[in-house]
């Protein structure tokens, strides 16, 4: 099945006539067949690493190191089956558009030159980052937050309005203003987010809290219980219904008990420990697999065997 085209239909109306491939020149203006080849809309040429610079407006910041070392293996074995893009930005000088972790793989793969097509942008900045976001979101390389982080740009140092981003990525408005919201979360969130420690799921929950000064202990407890979206969302309604002190000790305590639990399971070899505390069922459960984990909790608390 092929795959949808995620972009737009208002890609044409954002971006200025002067977005495009290097266009062919007139035969007056061509000096050689090289020259021709070189200007053929398209058609990528050879550029040194050397004369590449990354683009400052590319949305994706964190590159994953292995992936990147398998990349550069992959060139070196195929070398780049895509070209990358960029832009002219001085004589024999290029920024990059798109292609910023093919780039790196291919530096760590000591390779000298890579294939460009280059596009003829206006001045404007904001045509370099419209371009790396629409690659990035087509190939969807970049997590929750960059994704943010690139509307946020769009919309504050660009003028662009959501509805307009929107058309341009593919995407919904409401999706477009809801990705905005991620960015409203402090920094550890938006962390947990980007490594995937968190969902996206998980963070848009959040933000519907009370009370933001609970978010540290909420967080601790969704990780060590690797709480659902759903489960979170239970858990968040039931916090904003209690007073401020009372919901904030019934997390310290869950937090409490929980890596209670965690101690037991360390020092009983792995066994897991769960510890239940409601005013009404107060009880420690230790989950075994096989006999042997039975005869090893025995000796452990010493107890004979009958």
């Amino acid at each position: 099945m092929n795959k949808p085209n995620r972009l737009g239909r208002g890609l044409e109306s954002l971006l200025p006539e002067k977005a495009k491939d290097k266009t062919l020149p007139s035969a007056n203006e061509a000096d050689s067949e090289d020259e021709l080849k070189k200007n053929r809309p398209g058609q990528p040429l050879m550029v040194k690493i050397d004369s590449l610079t990354m683009n400052p407006n590319q949305p994706r910041r964190h590159f994953n190191e292995k992936e990147l070392i398998s990349l550069s293996q992959s060139i070196k074995a195929r070398g780049i089956i895509e070209p990358l893009v960029a832009r002219e930005v001085g004589d024999d000088k290029y920024e990059i558009i798109a292609g910023e972790r093919r780039l790196r793989a291919a530096k760590l793969a000591n390779l000298q030159e890579v294939p460009v097509i280059i596009r003829e942008l206006s001045n404007d900045p904001s045509e370099s980052l419209i371009l790396a976001l629409i690659e990035n979101l087509c190939r969807e390389d970049l997590n929750p937050i960059e994704e943010a982080e690139s509307f946020h740009k769009l919309e504050k140092e660009f003028g662009k309005t959501h509805q307009e981003i929107a058309n341009l990525s593919g995407r919904e408005r409401p999706t477009v203003t809801n990705s905005v919201r991620l960015l409203k979360l402090p920094e550890f969130i938006q962390d947990d987010v980007r490594f995937k420690r968190l969902s996206a799921g998980h963070a848009r929950t959040l933000l519907a809290l009370n009370d933001a000064s609970l978010l540290p202990a909420i967080r601790t407890e969704i990780l060590a219980k690797n709480m659902t979206v759903r489960q979170t969302e239970a858990l968040i309604k039931k916090i904003n219904k209690k007073p401020k002190a009372a919901a904030a000790a019934n997390i310290e305590e869950e937090a409490y008990f929980e890596a209670l639990a965690k101690s037991f399971t360390n020092k009983l070899n792995g066994l897991k420990v769960k510890i239940s505390h409601s005013a009404a069922t107060k009880k420690m459960e230790i989950f075994y697999n096989n006999n042997e984990d039975l005869e090893y909790l025995m000796k452990k608390i010493g107890v004979e065997s009958v």
